[in-house]
């Protein structure tokens, strides 16, 4: 592996968002001082477990709570926002953290509340997401900007702040031409914790086609648990990744679009019980060392991405304990 991640989901198993979010940051300061290189959080709407909607508020306040940690936004669902607001959040929290910030990009999951609420079609929002991507490396690049594009329109346009920088970008997307524009303009890429080793690879062997020279920046997302007792860590871990598994099937099967869905380009069975626990980092110390040198010997070196696959938070914060300790020595640096 080049780098070990936290994916904070800002998750609200309790019924209550505020006791939520203070979990959810105290966890990523615990990462931080388990020496966790990056902390990823993802955006979703509309959604009473998952309360991380407002994405760049949240990583401004880790930006003042946190030191070293990197910040990603893993990711930014563009389709369902104005790219000049998304230039505005991503250069104010890079530099509030002082150059922390990472940036991932997506098109939008299966999630019909979503698409319905933002007045956005699923079958238009690949499309918004690469126009927005193209304002955003322009917004990034110069002043004065003008854009006449199918979805955006934009005369003499600067933002301030301005970025000291381009930010890393990355995508969260395997489709073809997704692969394509990572290649060309040198993105990162993010696999999700539902795709098999086979199609990750597949992804990889792809890029390296079509830029030979380089090996993506690539983050790859696991369901993690680990626990002194093996049985214990796979019994605890089930529960969750079964709900998991439930709500993305019926969320493929609601979906209104011309073709038939399937997220990141996964079929249903993708979602499966066994073959999510299958693709997780989920056992004692050593069967977690096994797993991901596993990966590793696939897929050569990524960041390995750990979504915590637990309802309590304390269990969560154990197991990324026992990771620190037991499990990241024994894998290479």
């Amino acid at each position: 592996m080049s780098g070990y991640a936290l994916f904070a989901n800002f998750e609200n198993p309790f019924g209550d968002s505020t006791r939520a979010l203070h979990e959810s940051v105290e966890t990523v300061l615990h990462a931080e001082r388990l020496g966790f290189d990056e902390v990823w959080l993802t955006e979703h709407h509309f959604n009473a477990f998952s309360v991380s909607a407002s994405i760049f508020a949240l990583l401004a306040h880790l930006a003042a709570r946190t030191e070293r940690i990197r910040l990603g936004a893993g990711t930014v669902l563009l389709p369902f926002h104005d790219p000049l607001r998304v230039a505005e959040d991503v250069a104010t929290v890079d530099a509030l953290s002082g150059g922390r910030l990472l940036l991932g990009i997506g098109k939008g999951g299966p999630f019909p509340d979503q698409f319905r609420h933002f007045g956005v079609s699923h079958d238009e929002s690949r499309a918004r997401m690469f126009e927005g991507l193209d304002l955003l490396e322009k917004i990034f690049a110069e002043t004065n900007v003008d854009h006449h594009g199918t979805h955006y329109r934009y005369d003499d346009l600067s933002v301030f702040p301005r970025p000291p920088r381009r930010p890393p970008i990355w995508l969260a997307s395997l489709a073809d031409d997704s692969l394509a524009l990572a290649a060309q303009r040198g993105y990162g890429l993010m696999g999700p914790s539902a795709a098999p080793v086979a199609r990750i690879k597949a992804l990889l062997d792809a890029f390296r086609a079509l830029r030979p020279e380089r090996s993506p920046p690539y983050v790859l997302a696991r369901y993690f648990l680990c626990d002194p007792e093996h049985g214990k860590a796979r019994a605890t871990a089930l529960p969750f990744i079964r709900d998991f598994g439930a709500n993305m099937r019926r969320a493929i099967q609601r979906i209104p679009a011309a073709q038939p869905v399937q997220p990141f380009h996964q079929p249903a069975t993708a979602y499966d019980d066994a073959a999510l626990l299958d693709n997780a980092i989920v056992g004692d110390p050593a069967a977690c060392v096994d797993q991901c040198l596993a990966l590793r010997e696939q897929l050569g070196p990524c960041v390995l991405l750990l979504k915590p696959a637990a309802y309590e938070p304390e269990a969560n914060r154990r197991a990324l304990t026992l990771f620190a300790e037991q499990v990241r020595p024994h894998l290479p640096a």
